[in-house]
């Protein structure tokens, strides 16, 4: 198989597991807030249902609402800091897949944050109903989130050059583009196809808009790896080898995500 091709397969692969990964502690935390306040949760794939809110008051609702989105962030944080902590180390798969576990936290709650003004259904929607923020500064939150999406959009576009381990991959703008097309640009299309289809059945309107969307800001690192300059290459070959590893893992979290959660956990 040719190696980008691979390389490609590997990174669509790590973007799904990091994807469920975010999911499943989005709505997991989504769940034990709600538990601590005795909305008796039960989690399922993409939301949680809680069977018992008369009780709750707004405070607490606002905390279940925030604690997925908040979770998220601080996954996307934690997971950046340990990549840059590693990222002089030779580039291999586990380096990869917490590089996509960082990027999709910190997409998870800015897209949330971006939205919120218009999905009154998504968990920043329901927290400035209930607060009653003003729409004025539901405008102004999206729009800092906009721009800190943009800013680590721009951030991703060397990260994602850096597990080239040949130099013609990456010596000039129009490879170093075609290469960032192989880590990046085409696992996300691949990757949130099989996302999306993961996600049905549906009980919100942007649960399957997300998964869709989430990654449109995407084609900015893909096209900006055109003008990266002086990209270190990788000595380690580990992402251009198919990893049967990272399939196991795959249809593991696919069975537990389809055929655990789905139907439901009450917690």
């Amino acid at each position: 198989m040719n190696e980008k091709i691979t390389i490609t397969f590997n990174s669509a692969i790590l973007y799904v597991i990091a994807f469920l990964l975010t999911t499943i502690i989005h709505e997991f935390l989504h769940a034990i807030i709600g538990l601590s306040f005795e909305s008796k949760p039960v989690m399922h794939h993409n939301y949680v249902e809680h069977l018992s809110i008369e009780h709750l008051t707004i405070n607490q609702k606002i905390s279940i609402a925030l604690a997925g989105p908040l979770i998220s962030l601080i996954q996307g944080v934690l997971s950046g800091v340990i990549y840059y902590k590693i990222r002089k180390r030779s580039h291999n798969l586990i380096h990869l897949l917490i590089l996509w576990i960082s990027v999709l936290g910190l997409f998870n709650f800015l897209g949330y944050a971006m939205t919120g003004f218009l999905f009154k259904n998504g968990d920043i929607g329901k927290v400035y109903t209930l607060s009653n923020t003003p729409f004025w500064i539901q405008i102004v939150l999206a729009v800092l989130a906009a721009l800190l999406l943009v800013f680590v959009a721009y951030k991703m576009t060397v990260p994602y050059l850096q597990f080239s381990y040949k130099k013609e991959w990456v010596e000039n703008g129009k490879s170093r583009k075609n290469f960032s097309f192989h880590t990046l640009f085409l696992p996300w299309i691949i990757g949130s196809l099989i996302v999306t289809i993961l996600y049905l059945p549906i009980i919100a309107l942007i649960s399957i808009i997300y998964p869709i969307m989430s990654g449109m800001i995407f084609i900015f690192p893909w096209q900006n790896a055109e003008g990266a300059e002086a990209v270190k290459t990788s000595s380690n070959q580990e992402i251009g080898k198919l990893s049967l590893l990272g399939i196991g893992i795959l249809l593991l979290l696919i069975l537990v995500f389809k055929f655990i959660l789905a139907t439901g956990i009450e917690l």
